[in-house]
């Protein structure tokens, strides 16, 4: 949309594709077919099975679907935003809708490539991600992004009877969980040598506005069952402003009562934009190699698995684009308006989140406009995102709706 004598072009991105899905864990027959409920189902929520007659929709109650809240419903509070704002917007509009967002396709850099003229914007604001859990308006000036190292650690060339061979072949999934307690201190601190060497200390600006962040410490242990935190950081918003370590999978031994002769994790590392993803999984296998392991990229024979004390394999999983983190420094003038219209539109001051936890594609847009970029999340805090029985709070949309019509006019 093109207004005339508008100064300032904004361009919103969306992605509409999803997780996959496993059925068995939804509380639906098909996971890809909404469901309204009237609230919750923690809290009992019924399905509505008159919607189609419906006139009135509380706010309380729930579109239960996947994609309902990542990522499909910011794309419908655009769409009618654009319907309901009555008159022309104030700046010109510009949206693109991602199908690859998950899958971490590569069409995007593609498309931004081949088409500049029709991507190219003063700021880029990115419709994903939840709210805060407090309700209010929440706009994020950064993501993190990602790295993975993928390590098999060996024994033997087979699984051994674990009554005859006990005490005397090492059993892998010990081995292999001795490694990963070698990488995170007791305290939660990642032990890894120069983890945290690239980020630098955060300014006053930084911590004031980490603190300003209105997180319910007690309230979110006692909601997620957490009895105890991690401790790498000294809070929730300082923990989002490191990279962080944590372990997806682990896989190891096998039916029959045998010594496991391997054993497999999945790293994963959450990295800001400070950080150099090559050279942060480099550090995890500078690591496992410290700890007197022989290192292969591909699975060993026999001779090699004799020929040295410990071996594991090794796969760095790093993205030859980088990883991904970004940040746009909250003060940067031309993404003031944004924070005015959501002050302007709800008399309160949004939640202003310095980065925000998981990765959204901001970077291929940043690298080649070289554009202010800011986020703004729309769906409930408690959407089940990228779970099972995923949904979206319908006083969500409605707000959705209002918050975007402010910022198209603002």
């Amino acid at each position: 949309m093109n207004e005339p004598g508008a100064t300032k072009t904004v361009l919103f991105y969306i992605h509409y594709d999803g997780q996959a899905v496993d059925a068995r864990g939804w509380k639906q027959p098909d996971p890809f077919t909404p469901v309204m409920r009237t609230g919750t189902l923690e809290e009992g929520g019924q399905v509505v099975a008159d919607v189609a007659t419906r006139t009135a929709f509380p706010d309380n109650w729930r579109i239960y679907a996947r994609s309902a809240g990542d990522d499909k419903g910011p794309i419908q509070a655009f769409v009618s935003a654009i319907d309901a704002l009555g008159s022309t917007p104030t700046h010109n509009i510009k949206v693109i809708l991602h199908g690859e967002e998950e899958g971490g396709g590569r069409a995007l850099d593609a498309v931004i490539k081949a088409h500049p003229d029709r991507l190219a914007s003063d700021v880029l604001i990115i419709l994903d991600g939840p709210q805060h859990a407090n309700g209010k308006p929440t706009i994020y000036y950064g993501a993190r992004g990602g790295a993975g190292v993928d390590v098999t650690v060996y024994t033997a060339k087979s699984a051994m009877h674990s009554g005859n061979y006990g005490n005397w072949m090492p059993d892998a999934n010990v081995r292999l969980s001795q490694l990963l307690a070698s990488m995170v201190e007791p305290s939660g601190r990642v032990a890894i040598a120069g983890f945290y060497d690239d980020v630098p200390a955060f300014s006053a600006a930084d911590v004031a506005m980490m603190r300003a962040v209105p997180d319910n410490t007690a309230a979110m242990k006692q909601a997620y069952g957490i009895g105890s935190t991690d401790g790498a950081a000294g809070s929730l918003q300082e923990g989002l402003n490191l990279p962080a370590f944590s372990v997806h999978t682990m896989k190891g031994g096998e039916v029959g009562g045998v010594i496991a002769a391997s054993a497999s994790a999945e790293i994963a590392l959450r990295l800001v934009k400070e950080n150099a993803p090559a050279k942060m999984a480099e550090r995890v296998i500078a690591h496992i190699r410290a700890q007197g392991y022989f290192i292969v990229d591909k699975d060993p024979d026999a001779a090699t698995l004799a020929g040295h004390p410990r071996v594991a394999k090794v796969i760095a999983r790093v993205n030859s684009g980088g990883s991904g983190a970004w940040r746009t420094d909250p003060s940067t003038p031309a993404v003031g308006f944004v924070a005015d219209a959501l002050r302007r539109q709800w008399g309160a001051d949004p939640v202003r989140v310095r980065t925000l936890g998981g990765g959204v594609p901001a970077a291929p847009f940043i690298e080649a406009f070289h554009v202010p970029t800011l986020g703004v999340s729309l769906a409930n805090y408690d959407d089940n995102q990228h779970a099972d029985n995923e949904n979206l709070r319908l006083g969500n949309l409605w707000d959705g709706i209002a918050s975007l019509a402010a910022i198209m006019t603002r």
